[in-house]
């Protein structure tokens, strides 16, 4: 694998390397043949064709995963002050590992921003609106939602969406 990677790597740098002195050669003269353009264009149309080719080649070990276009799509946004930081983002933590074992969850990440240490976001994913509805029922968000309610600075705003692409 990796002489393969090599091997690409060589051919394609060459190549740039020809192209590039040619189109500078011709930038200095101003003159271009017909036969002079197509021969570097021809050539740059081939490794284009052949790059993707390499990289799907170099990572097939990658597993796809394919997601229904049906799919729920959720962001939901809880925020506090700096000096409760902590203390919301430990109870957000404790949401992941129970949300991830539920039946139609997809995914379910958390970030934190890096300009407010106060704000986490959710992006969920989930297989319908019907999962979602038993999620949200759920002990352990029932009791976070409590918790949010002493801690969070500003109401938990929650987003819906369809993927349209």
């Amino acid at each position: 694998m990796a002489l393969a990677k090599f091997f690409i790597f060589r051919v394609v740098s060459k190549f740039f390397l020809s192209v590039f002195c040619t189109f500078n050669q011709n930038f200095q003269t101003m003159t271009t043949t017909r036969r002079e353009f197509l021969k570097s264009t021809t050539g740059a149309a081939i490794v284009a064709a052949i790059v993707p080719a390499s990289a799907t080649l170099i990572s097939w070990k990658q597993k796809t995963k394919k997601m229904s276009v049906k799919t729920l799509n959720v962001v939901a946004i809880v925020e506090t002050s700096a000096d409760k930081a902590e203390e919301l983002k430990s109870v957000c933590l404790g949401l992941i590992e129970p949300t991830r074992k539920e039946e139609g969850c997809i995914s379910y990440d958390l970030y934190q921003d890096t300009t407010n240490p106060g704000k986490f976001t959710f992006l969920e994913n989930w297989k319908s609106k019907e999962h979602l509805d038993v999620h949200l029922k759920t002990p352990h968000l029932v009791a976070a939602g409590a918790a949010f309610g002493k801690i969070t600075t500003k109401e938990v705003i929650v987003l819906m969406l369809n993927k349209l692409t």
